[in-house]
C-alpha cells in the first residue's frame, strides 16, 4: 500500500480556521447519554475542551497544538470503495438545505453556520466541526444573519454528488480508504504547528487523511519520505504507517485530519522511521 500525495489546482489558498468549538446544553446531555451505546448509527460524543482533547490528540506530541473538531462512534460506513468527498455549500441570511446521507462531518468556514440532526445540532461559528449520523435527516442554515459557508464531508462512494445541492463545489476527494477497521471511530483533528514545532514520529490504528489550509510544513510517512505540505495539498495514509509533520518556517502552519480507527487500540502511538 502506498500513502497519496495531492495538490488540487485553486485549492484553498492561505486560509486560517478559529479554535473555538460550541455545543447547545441539549446536544451535549445527549451526546453523553449515547457514549457506549452500541447502535448502527454514529454515536456523537461531545467536542472536548482544547486542553481535554491534548489528551488523545496531543498525542501526535512535540509541540503541536490540537484541538478536536469531531468524534463520533461506531460509524456506519457505506458497502463498497469509499472516500473523502468534501464539498463546499454556501448559504444566505434565511437560506436552507435539508438532506441526508451517508455519514458526514460539518466543518464552517464562514459565517456562523446553524444545524439541526437531531441529537447533534447547534451553530458552528468558523473553524468548528461536528459529525452528523448516517441517513439522518438534517437542515443546514445561515444563522447570525449573516451568509454561511461551510463544508460537508462525507464518507460516501467516489464521485457521488451532495444530494440538494446543486450549485456546490467539490473541495477535495480522497483516493478511496484502505483497511478501516470495523466499527471504527472518527477523530475529526485540527492540528496547528507553530514555527519549529513538530509532531512525534507516530502511527494510527486506521486510515488518515489530511488536508492543508494555512502555512508550508515538511511531511514525512515511512512509505514515500518527506514532501512540501501547504494549503490546498491532500494525503492519505494507509493504518499503522510512521508519520511526522515539523514546521521548518517562520509562520505558523495548520492542517486538518480526518481518522477512522479502530477504538480498543491506542490513538497516536510512537514509533520510529527505519534507520533512525
Amino acid at each position: 500500500m502506498a500513502a497519496r500525495w495531492r495538490k488540487r489546482p485553486g485549492a484553498l489558498q492561505g486560509a486560517g480556521v478559529t479554535s473555538r468549538r460550541f455545543l447547545s446544553p441539549a446536544l451535549s446531555a445527549v451526546a453523553l447519554a449515547l457514549i457506549g451505546c452500541g447502535s448502527d448509527s454514529a454515536t456523537v460524543e461531545p467536542t472536548p475542551t482544547p486542553e481535554a482533547a491534548r489528551g488523545e490528540a496531543g498525542a501526535l506530541g512535540g509541540g503541536a497544538g490540537t484541538s478536536t473538531l469531531a468524534s463520533a462512534d461506531d460509524i456506519r460506513v457505506p458497502k463498497g470503495k469509499v472516500a473523502w468527498v468534501a464539498t463546499e455549500v454556501k448559504l444566505q441570511p434565511g437560506e436552507e438545505l435539508r438532506h441526508e446521507h451517508s455519514f458526514s462531518t460539518v466543518y464552517a468556514r464562514t459565517g456562523e453556520h446553524g444545524f439541526d440532526a437531531g441529537v447533534s445540532s447547534g451553530t458552528l461559528a468558523p473553524g468548528e466541526g461536528s459529525a452528523i449520523p448516517a441517513d439522518t435527516s438534517h437542515v443546514h442554515s445561515a444563522s447570525g444573519g449573516n451568509p454561511s459557508v461551510f463544508w460537508e464531508v462525507r464518507l460516501a462512494k467516489p464521485g457521488s454528488p451532495l444530494q440538494g445541492a446543486p450549485q456546490a463545489e467539490t473541495v477535495f476527494e480522497s483516493d478511496p480508504l484502505e483497511d478501516i477497521p470495523d466499527a471504527p471511530s472518527l477523530r475529526f483533528i485540527r492540528v496547528d504547528l507553530a514555527p519549529g514545532a513538530e509532531t512525534s514520529a507516530h502511527t494510527h490504528p486506521g486510515p488518515e487523511f489530511i488536508y492543508g489550509t494555512e502555512g508550508r510544513f515538511t511531511y514525512e510517512n515511512a512509505l514515500e519520505g518527506e514532501r512540501d505540505f501547504g494549503p490546498g495539498d491532500e494525503a492519505g495514509i494507509p493504518p499503522e504507517t510512521v508519520v511526522q509533520k515539523r514546521n521548518r518556517t517562520d509562520r505558523d502552519a495548520s492542517f486538518l485530519s480526518w481518522f477512522l480507527v479502530d477504538p480498543e487500540q491506542s490513538f497516536a502511538p510512537g514509533a520510529e522511521f527505519d534507520g533512525s
